[in-house]
């Protein structure tokens, strides 16, 4: 476990060097609060990564530049713990402050550890330690937020643009108004009335494509932006704000859509780039050139429905029945592969994803002289471990030597955190020989267990597989042991048999 030390005087602390010095005594509270955290370090084994001394005392974290400097190191999960004297030693100052040092100890895993207490952020029955003082801080934020809310929806009864960037087609201005973009508006009218006219999503798509006209966020348009823009209100002039409402629940966004008497509707926000009676129509035509996915009735006819993907795009891969010829095609209907990516004959799809399982079997089924092989290395592996845990220990032991060296005086602080730095880098050295090793023994444990389950299950998939005509079993025999596979044929690849399958397979 690696930590810091945070030091840092209380008035109190002040008055009592004060009074000490007024006696003749030299009193120093840091020097003997480190003494004391160190103590507590090497009884909790803790690696000291650095001292935080506040040397200067301040109410608030902007007024303690070493608090400053450590709460961004803890912010990135450098360390597993914070030692201090005490928790108002971290913070006194508002509960903004206190809110602020709870969410990054929180955030980050980080422990607080003191002479009497070890606090735990994550564990709900301590969180009342710190819920009492960042109480006011949590309320601050809710009127934060609920401000925010009605900035929003008074902007939207105002006819401003409130969305993280302005709508494709218009530019907005530094009031928050839309206005139409002359360099793109006219293909938002373009979309409209190709869909009035009957074109389909991905046909737009396609066509814009051709066009060389640039999407809004990708390379090529999608069926989707297209719908999207079609059926967005904000091209008849309206600003709409409250169409959906997030809830947050257990750290998730949950999204719920609102009815319509809830939205807030702004009329002749800004400019109209289409017509009502266009918007209409367009929409129309696209809610009757809709179909669902999955039809009622029809059974499976492609065994490896849910498995098959391209490999240049990610889609799924779809089999297509050719009426003049007994075998089906297999295709990616994604325009942007077009001219890139081959359909191929499915039989031969299939064939090689059958061949590549084979060969999986004579690439893993061990012979019994291997098994036993196997068995020999793993307990070698295991007695090489062994060792480095024992080493391991001896460096441990090194480590609590030093602390003893530092009570006595024979190590000051600087070479007292070097010495730490050197045992702890062995140490770093040895837990990574120790990963190694056991990420070598479990590999080999892991070839065993293959041999043993996943090609028996591979074998029997095969022998099921070519024993029955019902393609949906097909298609569970299949699932049982791909986890999906992904299809590439180049368009210079003109041979039939010319493709790539690359199985990734639940061994």
């Amino acid at each position: 476990m690696d930590g810091y030390i945070y030091l840092r005087k209380s008035r109190k602390d002040l008055e009592e060097e004060k009074k000490q010095a007024e006696l003749g005594n030299n009193y120093n509270t840091l020097d003997r609060h480190r003494s004391q955290l160190l103590e507590l370090a090497k009884i909790k084994g803790v690696h000291i990564k650095g001292i935080y001394e506040e040397v200067v005392s301040g109410e608030y974290i902007s007024e303690r530049p070493e608090m400053q400097r450590m709460l961004r190191e803890v912010d990135l999960g450098l360390v597993d713990a914070v030692l201090c004297m005490d928790l108002d030693r971290l913070g006194r100052g508002d509960m903004v402050d206190q809110g602020t040092i709870y969410r990054v100890f929180k955030n980050s895993e980080t422990v607080i550890l003191t002479p009497s207490e070890i606090i735990d952020p994550q564990d709900e029955n301590q969180e009342l330690t710190f819920s009492i003082k960042s109480l006011i801080a949590r309320e601050e934020l809710k009127t934060i937020v609920k401000r925010m809310q009605r900035g929003r929806h008074q902007s939207a009864k105002e006819g401003k643009s409130i969305s993280r960037k302005p709508p494709y087609g218009y530019l907005r201005d530094e009031n928050l108004k839309l206005s139409p973009d002359p360099d793109c508006s006219w293909v938002v009218e373009m979309i409209f009335k190709k869909a009035a006219n009957g074109s389909g999503r991905r046909a737009i798509a396609e066509e814009l494509d051709r066009l060389n006209i640039k999407p809004p966020e990708s390379e090529h348009w999608e069926g989707s932006s297209i719908a999207s823009i079609i059926r967005n209100e904000v091209y008849l002039g309206k600003i709409i704000w409250g169409k959906v409402k997030y809830t947050k629940i257990n750290g998730k966004y949950k999204k719920t859509k609102m009815a319509p008497e809830h939205w807030h509707v702004k009329e002749n926000a800004h400019e109209a780039i289409v017509s009502k009676e266009l918007f209409d129509l367009a929409n129309e035509k696209m809610r009757a050139r809709w179909r669902p996915h999955v039809r009622d009735g029809k059974t499976l006819s492609n065994p490896l429905a849910g498995l098959l993907y391209c490999e240049v795009c990610g889609k799924a891969m779809v089999m297509q029945p050719r009426k003049d010829r007994p075998d089906s095609a297999l295709r990616c209907f994604n325009h942007t592969c077009k001219g890139v990516q081959k359909g191929c004959n499915f039989s031969l799809v299939e064939q090689r994803i059958l061949m590549s399982l084979e060969k999986h079997i004579e690439q893993f089924e061990l012979p019994d002289t291997a098994k036993k092989k196997s068995d020999s290395l793993i307990k070698a592996k295991e007695k090489a471990l062994s060792e480095l845990i024992k080493e391991k220990e001896e460096i441990n032991k090194q480590k609590n030597n030093i602390h003893d060296l530092l009570e006595k005086g024979v190590y000051d602080i600087e070479t007292f955190l070097q010495r730490q730095q050197v045992i702890k880098e062995k140490l770093n050295n040895l837990e990574n020989k120790i990963v190694e090793a056991e990420e070598e023994i479990n590999l080999e444990k892991k070839r065993i267990q293959v041999n043993n389950e996943y090609i028996p299950r591979v074998k029997n998939v095969l022998e099921a597989y070519y024993s029955t005509d019902d393609i949906e079993k097909k298609n569970r025999l299949l699932k049982s042991v791909i986890e999906k596979a992904s299809y590439l044929r180049k368009k210079e690849w003109s041979k039939p048999d010319e493709f790539e399958i690359i199985l990734h397979t639940k061994i």
